[in-house]
C-alpha cells in the first residue's frame, strides 16, 4: 500500500470535514453525507450494537472529534497545511467560548449529550428536545486537548473540574455514578446499580489533576484524593476491579464481576496524572503510581491466555471464571474488540517498561495479523464493523513497529490499510462502519483516520531522519 494514497485520501476527508463545518461556525456535524459532506437531517438508523441515546444527531461531540484533531493538528506542519490548525484552533476555540456554559460547568460531549447545531445549545442523545442532558465522559481527555481549551477559555476548564461534584450521587457515604446532570444543579439519587465505572474515575482524576495545575484550588484537590482513594479499598486480593461496585443479584452481567479493561484503564490514569501532579502534590502522585501499578497487575492476573489468544472481557470476582471473551471484529455497545485494550497495554509500556504489558499487546497483534478483517461479512445482515474497531487495529500495528521496528507489523498495518480503505473509504469520507453508506462521528471514523495517517507516515519515515510525528493516542479507555 503506497503510503502517500493513504495520506492523499485522509488529506480530502479532512478538506471534506472542514468545509462541512463551515454553517456551524467550525465545529464538526457527527452525520454526514460521505460525498457532499451535507450534514444528514434525517438520522440513518442504528447499526446492531449501536444505541440511539448515544448517537449526535444533528450535532457536534468533541469527545468523538478528539483523534482527528490530534491528526490534523500534525498534518498542518507534515503536509504544509496550516488550514488545518486553523480549523482545530476555529472548533476549540468556538466550543470552549460558546458551548461550555452550562448549569454545572459540564461539558456537551460524551456518551450522551452533545452541541446542538441547528438550535445551538445542549444536546440530548436520549430526549432530543432537551432540557435532560446527562454528562458522561466517555472517553479520557487527553493533556493537549485541555491545554487549548484552557488558552481559550480558562474559566471553563475550572468550572468543568467543580461540576464534576455532581457526579457523586445523593446518599450516606461516597459513592458517585457515570452519569451526571448538566442544566441542573441536582445530584443523582442512588438506584439499584451503583454504575461508577472505574475507568470513569481514573477520568475524572486527570481532568482535576490539570485543573490543579492551573490553579491549585483545595476543593479540587480534595476532590483528586476522594477519587483516588475511593475504588483502592474495593479491589480483590488480584488487584482487579469490579465493573461496577453495587449491583443486584438480578443484573447478571454485572453482579459479582471483574473488568480487566476497567482496572487498567483506571491504572494508567493514576500513572498519568501522577506525572502532572508530581511538580505540585509529590505525596500525592507517588501514591497514584503505587495504585496504579497495582490496578495493573490486577489487569494481568485476570485469567488471559496469551497462547490460545483469549482476551478476558469479564471474569467471576470470587473464582476468577471467564464470563466474557473479547472479540477481535465487530464491537458493540458494552464490549469492545481486543485492539482497543491492547493499545492502551502500550500506552501502559511507555510508562512502565513492564513487559508484560509488551507481551499482551504483541499476542492481541498477532491475533489481527492471523485473523485478517472479514471482507466476506461485509454486507453480512446484522454484522457491522464500526470504523473504530478498524482504526484501534491499525493504532496498534503502528504503534508496536514504533517501539519496536519489526517489520511485520508495519506490513501488517499497510495490509490492513488498503483492506480498510476499499471497505470504509469508497467516498470522500469514511463510512461510520462496514457495510453502511454515511459518516457517524459515533462509530469512531476519527480513530480510523488517526490509524491511517499513523501507519503512513510510519512507512514513510523509513525514508526520512524522523520517526513518526503522529504522537500515538490513547484515549480509548
Amino acid at each position: 500500500m503506497n503510503p502517500e494514497t493513504i495520506i492523499t485520501k485522509i488529506c480530502n476527508a479532512i478538506d471534506q470535514i472542514i468545509e462541512s463545518s463551515k454553517p456551524y461556525k467550525g465545529l464538526f456535524p457527527s452525520i454526514l453525507h460521505p460525498q457532499t459532506g451535507d450534514m444528514l437531517m434525517e438520522k440513518p438508523p442504528k447499526i446492531p450494537g449501536q444505541r440511539d441515546g448515544d448517537r449526535a444527531y444533528l450535532g457536534s461531540n468533541l469527545i468523538h472529534d478528539e483523534p482527528l484533531l490530534a491528526t490534523m493538528n500534525t498534518l498542518a506542519e507534515n503536509q504544509s497545511k496550516p488550514e488545518y490548525a486553523e480549523a482545530v484552533d476555529r472548533y476549540l476555540e468556538h466550543f470552549a467560548q460558546n458551548c461550555t456554559q452550562t448549569t454545572t460547568g459540564l461539558f456537551p460531549w460524551g456518551e450522551h449529550s452533545f452541541w446542538h447545531l441547528i438550535e445551538e445549545r445542549v444536546g440530548c442523545s436520549r430526549d432530543p428536545k432537551g432540557g435532560a442532558a446527562i454528562h458522561d465522559h466517555l472517553r479520557f481527555v487527553p493533556l493537549w486537548l485541555w491545554q487549548k481549551l484552557n488558552t481559550f477559555n480558562p474559566d471553563c476548564v475550572e468550572r468543568f473540574a467543580d461540576g464534576l461534584d455532581y457526579h457523586w450521587t445523593a446518599g450516606d457515604g461516597f459513592e458517585y455514578i457515570r452519569h451526571a446532570n448538566i442544566d441542573t444543579k441536582v445530584h443523582l439519587t442512588r438506584g439499584t446499580r451503583a454504575c461508577d465505572f472505574p475507568r470513569h474515575s481514573g477520568f475524572y482524576i486527570f481532568d482535576l489533576a490539570f485543573a490543579y495545575t492551573q490553579n491549585r484550588h483545595p476543593e479540587i484537590l480534595q476532590q483528586i484524593q476522594r477519587f483516588t482513594d475511593y475504588w483502592w479499598e474495593k479491589r480483590d486480593r488480584r488487584g482487579l476491579l469490579r465493573i461496577e461496585s453495587r449491583s443486584p443479584t438480578e443484573a447478571e452481567r454485572f453482579f459479582e464481576k471483574n473488568a480487566p479493561t476497567q482496572t487498567l484503564s483506571l491504572g494508567i490514569s493514576l500513572l498519568e496524572s501522577a506525572a502532572l501532579l508530581e511538580s505540585y502534590l509529590p505525596e500525592l502522585a507517588n501514591q497514584m503510581r503505587q495504585y496504579g501499578l497495582v490496578y495493573i497487575d490486577g489487569f494481568l492476573a485476570a485469567p488471559h491466555n496469551l497462547e490460545t489468544r483469549e482476551f478476558v472481557g469479564l471474569c467471576e470476582c470470587q473464582t476468577n471464571r471467564v464470563v466474557e471473551r473479547m472479540s477481535v471484529w465487530g464491537s458493540v455497545y458494552g464490549a469492545g474488540a481486543a485492539c482497543g485494550p491492547a493499545v492502551l497495554c502500550l500506552g501502559g509500556w511507555r510508562l512502565t517498561q513492564n513487559e508484560r504489558l509488551m507481551e499482551w499487546a504483541r499476542a492481541v497483534g498477532n491475533t489481527y495479523l492471523n485473523e485478517k478483517f472479514p471482507v466476506d461479512r461485509v454486507h453480512t445482515e446484522g454484522f457491522k464493523i464500526p470504523a473504530a474497531d478498524a482504526g484501534l487495529a491499525l493504532e496498534l500495528f503502528a504503534d508496536l513497529y514504533d517501539i519496536t521496528s519489526e517489520s511485520m507489523w508495519l506490513e501488517g498495518g499497510l495490509q490492513l490499510a488498503e483492506i480498510v480503505l476499499d471497505i470504509y473509504f469508497p467516498e470522500t469520507l469514511p463510512f461510520g462502519a462496514s457495510g453502511i453508506d454515511w459518516y457517524e462521528s459515533q462509530m469512531g471514523p476519527a480513530f480510523l483516520i488517526h490509524g491511517l495517517a499513523r501507519i503512513a507516515l510510519l512507512a514513510l519515515s523509513q525514508t526520512s531522519p524522523y520517526r513518526c510525528p503522529l504522537s500515538p493516542n490513547y484515549t480509548a479507555r
